[in-house]
């Protein structure tokens, strides 16, 4: 017998550290309970490349399914879960600093929606044990009120990047001397002059860093900057490039300063 089903909603989740706009990281589960009640009452998750979508099969009208369903099973809400596949989540996510917990969305606490998207508000619930990173809950009573007015409901989550100081550390290994270093790149991001400064280990090194500015943490290259050397001739000063594109940070390497400054740090090795 053929049985055929209709989308319930679909939820998609994006990130901006992505250069995709998509939250690559996350693998997307429903909870035990909500697991138990799509397997007995014949709903279907189908997962997505930037999300996840569930599906029905159903003579009855979608009020009347839920209805019946919150009354059996006592229950209200479908509950999911994101299970990050980075470690460095929680780093390049623009969530406090050394605070584990759970980035929670609930079908009733939006922002601003569109007619076609509902975007989700979002929550942090600190919570050192989980596994999970991220916790969804779509309401019985939001999917009926939704459906009322659209055949198509489309929940969505926009994480946002966490927004850095970036401190580029050049470290001169080689013989070469050099008269005056300096960043240059994006017309919006200046690096001031540099600083001379010992590293922990020692060593000495050139501090340039965009001090006020806060640049985005990214997975790919946004901002292209460039190491220049002013070089002295006898015809004059010449500019010379000494690394064209410099690293971006890694979302590992965060130091959070005394003011709570939150700093990317870059070493390199000239």
């Amino acid at each position: 017998m053929n049985v055929t089903y209709t989308s319930l909603f679909k939820t998609t989740v994006a990130h901006s550290y992505y250069a995709s706009n998509i939250c690559e990281c996350l693998q997307y589960k429903a909870s035990t309970q909500t697991t138990t009640i799509f397997d007995k009452y014949g709903f279907v998750m189908r997962l997505l490349h930037n999300g996840f979508e569930i599906y029905t099969n159903t003579s009855q009208t979608i009020e009347e399914k839920l209805n019946y369903i919150s009354q059996v099973a006592g229950i209200d809400a479908f509950n999911f879960y994101g299970i990050t596949t980075d470690q460095n989540f929680y780093n390049f996510t623009n969530i406090p600093m050394n605070e584990l917990g759970v980035l929670t969305y609930v079908s009733d606490a939006t922002d601003v929606s569109t007619d076609a998207t509902i975007q989700l508000a979002e929550t942090i619930i600190s919570d050192t044990t989980t596994q999970y990173a991220v916790s969804i809950s779509i309401k019985f009573d939001d999917i009926i009120r939704l459906k009322k007015s659209s055949d198509a409901i489309h929940f969505n989550i926009q994480m946002q990047a966490r927004e850095t100081q970036w401190n580029y550390y050049i470290i001169n290994n080689s013989n070469q001397e050099y008269n005056q270093l300096e960043i240059t790149g994006s017309n919006d991001i200046q690096f001031g002059q540099s600083e001379a400064v010992t590293l922990q280990n020692g060593q000495k090194a050139l501090l340039f860093t965009s001090k006020t500015t806060k640049i985005p943490l990214k997975n790919e290259v946004t901002y292209t900057f460039d190491l220049i050397n002013t070089k002295k001739t006898i015809a004059g000063d010449r500019k010379e490039i000494i690394l064209k594109g410099l690293p971006i940070p890694n979302p590992q390497n965060l130091q959070v300063n005394n003011d709570h400054t939150i700093v990317s740090l870059i070493y390199i090795y000239i």
